[in-house]
């Protein structure tokens, strides 16, 4: 089965994905990690080994003021959109069984860049809608789709709460390998395999480091060992906890060592704008920053981005201006030459002078969170200049990037002046969709995300599915239950 999958997938990806040869027009390959502590990777100092990254980073410029969400659907759509989530429907997450995604009329990088003349793919993850197809990559500018609609999925079995979720092209695909790796051998695939002229978008949205915590044996073996020699005083969960997140973020940069052998293998490498960042800040901890995922401290939405582009972009340098994910919208578009002209306004400013130049940054403002009952950003906070409000305290991150030292008593009208512009931004928001279970919409079993797969799915899937051991959730309702009788 796994040849005939082979054949097929490169076979599609040959009809899809044409090679870029004009210079004009670089190949642009966004790379997105999911829930990355900050203090992991080599490039930060940290103790995994991540020698691809540390490559993108010192042939790169690094971004020191990049900012995202405090979670990933969030981030994922202000990226794709080039517009805060309370603008394009997503300051509350999709939910796995779960009708709501994004907004229809948001125009997306995808889109953009494929009216633009590029052939556009995404391999990895999604998280922006995973039922009905209005909401599904290949509706929102993708001619290829490799991966996951939601999250949360298991690394082997690719199930979220025993519903099934890894396709093809909205094609149910069985594929029982750890998904890293099978993202990282499915870019190869499609850069190996693409012919013609046209430039090529390739955005890959890894599922690691998210959870569930799983990682290849040989991996985890090997950080087990440094984690026990280095304990100290770690619980055994944290010990855990870090051996499952080291050997997971190795995995990751393996998968991204192939994505840039595999350009170089075609002669692209250089031709290619590549960008890296992850969309929020990592579980429990982010030094030299407060807080984590979840967080609007610094620590859940101040997070590592580079940008390589030998030639253009500076080589081993670092960049402190302020930037926010919705920057990398016309920031790539302009580079490959799409209109920016649309009928939402964006939030998003072309910053390129800022990465390749001296210029400073034109952003004075970051709006992490408005407050609202769904919203999964965080607690509410705005940026502007120095000063940062996150719920009732203030803080000068220029200062302070600790943020340590409340200083909202000190200047009490700089406080005052935030808190009216998060309610003016209140009135701006747009109604986002409903969310409503899939499962209270349907008279069948849920076996897999996507509405007409769900409809039609392949007959080894409910065999497939109930034969799968209990999950640690699974295990934990039964725990509990037994406990009640």
């Amino acid at each position: 089965m796994n040849k005939l999958v082979s054949a097929s997938l490169v076979a599609a990806a040959t009809m899809l994905l044409p090679v870029a040869t004009s210079a004009a027009k670089p190949n642009i390959v966004v790379i997105l990690a999911d829930d990355m502590n900050r203090h992991h990777p080599g490039f930060n100092g940290g103790p995994v080994s991540t020698p691809n990254l540390d490559r993108l980073a010192r042939e790169g410029t690094r971004l020191t003021q990049f900012y995202v969400h405090a979670v990933c659907s969030p981030t994922r759509a202000a990226f794709l959109t080039g517009r805060y989530p309370f603008r394009n429907g997503m300051e509350e997450r999709s939910h796995g069984n779960d009708v709501a995604g994004m907004l229809t009329d948001e125009r997306t990088l995808a889109e953009a860049l494929k009216k633009a003349g590029y052939s556009t793919a995404i391999v990895g993850k999604w998280h922006l809608g995973n039922w009905h197809k209005r909401h599904l990559p290949m509706q929102r500018g993708f001619d290829y789709q490799y991966g996951l609609y939601g999250a949360l999925i298991s690394y082997y079995g690719k199930t979220r709460d025993r519903y099934y979720d890894w396709h093809r092209n909205e094609q149910t695909l069985r594929e029982d390998d750890y998904s890293t790796d099978l993202i990282g051998r499915e870019c190869s695939r499609v850069i190996a395999s693409r012919e013609g002229k046209k430039p090529m978008f390739l955005y890959v949205p890894f599922n690691a480091v998210h959870g569930p915590d799983e990682a290849p044996p040989e991996l985890r073996k090997k950080y087990q060992a440094i984690v026990e020699r280095q304990a100290g005083d770690l619980s055994p969960s944290k010990q855990r906890f870090l051996t499952l997140k080291y050997a997971m973020l190795e995995s990751m940069d393996l998968a991204i060592g192939a994505i840039l052998n595999s350009l170089k293998a075609k002669g692209e490498l250089d031709d290619t704008l590549i960008v890296f960042f992850n969309d929020n800040g990592g579980r429990q901890e982010n030094p030299p920053y407060r807080g984590g995922k979840g967080d609007t401290f610094e620590g859940g939405v101040r997070v590592p981005c580079i940008v390589r582009w030998p030639g253009r972009v500076p080589a081993n340098r670092s960049v402190d201006g302020m930037m926010h994910v919705v920057d990398l919208f016309p920031t790539l578009l302009k580079q490959g030459q799409a209109p920016l002209e649309q009928k939402l306004p964006l939030d998003g400013m072309d910053m390129w002078e800022v990465i390749t130049g001296d210029k400073e940054s034109p952003r004075t403002e970051v709006v992490h969170s408005l407050p609202g009952e769904h919203s999964d950003t965080g607690v509410m906070s705005i940026r502007r200049d120095r000063f940062k409000l996150v719920g009732k305290a203030l803080f000068d991150v220029d200062q302070d990037p600790a943020e340590t030292r409340d200083l909202a008593a000190k200047h009490p009208e700089i406080y005052q002046s935030l808190r009216k512009r998060i309610q003016e931004l209140e009135n701006e928001r747009r109604p986002p969709e409903i969310h409503t279970k899939i499962t209270e919409t349907i008279t069948t079993p849920l076996l897999v995300f996507g509405k007409e797969e769900n409809a039609i799915p392949p007959s080894w899937l409910a065999p497939y599915l109930k034969a799968l051991p209990p999950s640690a959730k699974e295990l934990r309702r039964m725990k509990n239950k037994s406990k009640n009788k």
